[in-house]
């Protein structure tokens, strides 16, 4: 289902942007994580951050794509390729995640020092990059011509 926009409606007009300033959101906040003498607080920012990721691109895959694949089914293999990087991703979030939580064998991630996280976060941050790049190059042009906004977006 989704609602029809007026063309006066800056949502209608610049989701894209939209999107570019929610992405430019997430690689601020994860060059912050990867600031070397990370804050005490690098658990929780970090959890935060993390679920604030996952919960954006669980929205892409259940939301925004199946309502792209409907209006524009020459994009099938750009949609196919971002919703297999946001497993990528969320196999690196899965790992920070453990790896924070102390549930990796060996290891103490209290200090928010430990190198494994600090590899991982290297990880994230390339994948990631890549990732919104790509999806901007891709879909804002066409999200900014849109009408129709799905439901739950």
């Amino acid at each position: 289902m989704t609602r029809k926009e007026n063309a006066t409606d800056p949502r209608a007009i610049a989701l894209g942007d939209e999107l570019v300033k929610l992405h430019d959101g997430f690689r601020r906040r994860l060059a912050e994580l990867r600031t070397p003498g990370a804050k005490p607080d690098l658990r929780e920012h970090c959890l935060t951050f993390c679920e604030a990721l996952h919960a954006h691109h669980t929205g892409e895959d259940e939301v925004l794509f199946p309502h792209l694949d409907g209006l524009h089914p020459e994009l099938a293999d750009v949609l196919a390729r971002l919703r297999r990087e946001h497993r990528v991703v969320g196999l690196i979030l899965a790992r920070i995640r453990a790896l924070l939580d102390g549930d990796a064998p060996g290891l103490d991630a209290s200090d928010g020092g430990d190198p494994e996280i600090a590899a991982e976060l290297d990880r994230l941050a390339g994948e990631l990059e890549a990732h919104l790049d790509y999806e901007e190059e891709r879909l804002v042009p066409l999200l900014n011509q849109m009408i129709e906004i799905p439901e739950g977006l």
